[in-house]
């Protein structure tokens, strides 16, 4: 290490004796030039103190950005707002399961990403990734949790059971106790999504079913959870939430009833509040007009503020056993709400959830219109094609229509949130562009590579549209790019379709094997699995252009 040494040859101060001494009193009084030059020095030197310690403070305090940054500002060139937490959950692990698990995580992390900063220039929330796994009585890591490591998702281990059955109580008439265990699809194992609460290190944590897709960046909703109210970015965000809103939100904080208009403003309700929590409604799993009123949460997207003191009063409303039977809606259900058996999984997430956001915690919980967040592709109208009114039916094609043909006749009815009018949420009809999440239960999973000839409603363009942006989104990862076509069976005379810019459906002649599809299904049924790999351990150049 170098140190430093004075130069040979150096000036010699003077001695202090040979400067000739003076009175300062007298040398202020008798020098205007030095009395101006002092003042002017003092001043400088004051300043100069000043400044810097107003700088050194600007230094240390942490401004938000401008409200123009959130819209226009590129991520690449700034660091991002928060990290989000994305969850996804396990409730078992089969054969079934592990045999596409790896494809459906690797491109629902995929789609978070091209969605998230850095890569996507208008986003500026960055994505860490979560799985949660029910415990194993061994220990170890059970197989899918294995897959979903290599697909880049960090395994959480959650304890098994969530909730001890044994320790529910049993207030008279109550029936939770007794019914959770069967309930909806996974039974009290879908309560596991609630660990997402838990995601403490997150000021935002969102759960996703696997068979999701994101397909935009969903910024206009993380700003107004990040920003306060009382702030101008704050107050921008609550004003653009009003896009995004269902429109039953409004009715129900009005009057309680979604089929109701409102007598207050979509900005009275928004301006100042404090969003804790954003999901979607299954509208689709309701039977009548007066269900309606008490509709059960969609469990694949749920957007929340972790906090374990959120999570441990869920649990003890689980706990407390009031759950009772019935199906009308009325005083049944959690807490004799009406949130009750007539919902799908009423005992566990859809039910519970729903008696929560829209009872316990409707001042800061919001309904999102269901056609932007969790497309589903689904009527907004009841059809005439079945005689049970849950059956999904989409809304016949102008072209397929015969009039001599019950089998292609049938029309749509009343609208299922109960409104006079609801051509805002036909979700088969929503333009894509403005689908932030899609969900892939009414349109069936990609990898199943369904014919592509069957063509009778709306919503099977829409479906073929969203299936081709999940293969889109699998040909951005490393290794996945190299499919080819020349492989594809089929002919190149189906009826391919598309929406023309009035939102009608549009055909042509080719292969849809290579148009929906890109070329990973090589005819029907015949889908081209990804190789399980380490996904991080792959080069990553792929950069989004908007």
């Amino acid at each position: 290490m170098s140190s430093f040494s004075p130069p040979a040859t150096s000036t010699t101060v003077p001695s202090p004796s040979i400067y000739p001494k003076h009175n300062s009193r007298q040398l202020w009084r008798c020098s205007p030039t030095l009395r101006k030059l002092a003042i002017a020095s003092l001043f400088l030197l004051t300043n100069l103190i000043r400044w810097e310690t107003q700088d050194s403070t600007l230094s240390s305090v942490s401004f938000p950005p401008s409200s123009s940054s959130i819209a226009s500002t590129s991520s690449s060139s700034s660091l991002p707002l928060a990290t989000v937490a994305y969850a996804i959950s396990i409730t078992s692990c089969n054969f079934k399961l592990t045999r596409r698990l790896f494809d459906g995580a690797a491109v629902l992390k995929r789609s978070i990403e091209l969605n998230s900063w850095p890569k996507h220039p208008h986003s500026r929330y960055a994505s860490n990734f979560y799985a949660l796994v029910l415990k194993q009585d061994d220990g170890e890591l059970d197989e899918c949790s294995k897959i979903l490591q290599l697909a880049g998702w960090e395994v959480l281990l959650q304890d098994n059971p969530i909730v001890y059955t044994n320790l529910i109580k049993e207030p008279e008439g109550s029936s939770l106790k007794a019914g959770i265990g069967g309930d909806g699809c996974c039974g009290d194992k879908e309560l596991i999504k609630l660990a997402t609460y838990k995601l403490t290190n997150h000021p935002i944590a969102v759960h996703l079913d696997l068979d999701t897709l994101v397909l935009h960046p969903m910024d206009e909703l993380y700003n107004a959870m990040h920003f306060n109210s009382d702030t101008v970015e704050g107050k921008q965000a609550r004003m653009k939430l009003g896009e995004v809103v269902a429109p039953t939100y409004l009715n129900r904080r009005s009057s309680g009833n979604p089929a109701m208009d409102a007598n207050i403003t979509m900005e009275s309700i928004l301006s100042n509040m404090t969003v804790n929590a954003y999901f979607t409604k299954d509208y689709n799993m309701i039977g009548s007009y007066r269900h309606a009123q008490r509709v059960g949460v969609q469990g694949g997207f749920l957007v929340v503020r972790p906090s374990v003191a959120t999570y441990t009063s869920i649990l003890e409303l689980i706990y407390s056993g009031e759950f009772y039977p019935g199906h009308d809606a009325g005083e049944t259900g959690w807490f004799k709400s009406g949130y009750g058996r007539h919902i799908w999984g009423s005992l566990t997430i859809q039910g519970l959830m729903a008696y929560y956001f829209d009872v316990l915690e409707i001042q800061h919980s919001i309904e999102l219109n269901r056609c932007r967040y969790n497309n589903i592709a689904d009527n907004a109208r009841v059809s005439t094609f079945a005689n049970n009114p849950k059956y999904p039916r989409g809304t016949l094609l102008p072209f397929v229509r015969d009039e001599s043909n019950p089998r292609y006749n049938f029309v749509d009815t009343t609208c299922r949130d109960s409104r006079e009018s609801c051509d805002d949420v036909d979700c088969q009809r929503f333009p894509l562009e403005k689908v932030r999440l899609s969900h892939f239960t009414y349109c069936k999973m990609p990898w199943r590579c369904s014919p592509c000839s069957y063509l009778e409603t709306y919503k099977e363009p829409m479906c073929y549209a969203m299936l081709r942006e999940w293969f889109r989104v699998r040909k951005t990862l490393f290794g996945e790019e190299r499919i080819s076509l020349d492989d594809v069976n089929g002919p190149d005379n189906d009826t391919v379709t598309e929406f023309g810019m009035d939102g009608e459906v549009l055909t042509h002649k080719g292969n849809c094997y290579k148009e929906y599809f890109l070329g990973y299904c090589q005819g029907e049924g015949n889908y081209v699995a990804m190789a399980n790999r380490n996904i991080s351990a792959f080069p990553d150049h792929y950069e989004v252009v908007v």
